[in-house]
């Protein structure tokens, strides 16, 4: 045993460390928009395009 942590020990802190990494962004930011980090993104985007189109009539397309 004491091999095997001393051979793969830091590829499996290294493993366990992106795990909660992802696990940690995914919690954050959620997903479709479900968590307040998520709804802030979305709501920020809204607001980027609705401003400059009520302030200057510009239309804003999908391509």
């Amino acid at each position: 045993m004491q091999e095997i942590i001393r051979e793969y020990g830091p590829a499996i802190i290294t493993l366990v460390a992106i795990g909660a990494l992802i696990g940690l962004i995914t919690i954050l930011v959620g997903k479709d928009g479900t968590s307040v980090v998520g709804q802030a993104f979305s709501k920020l985007l809204n607001q980027f395009f609705e401003l400059p189109t009520a302030k200057g009539g510009i239309l804003w397309t999908s391509i």
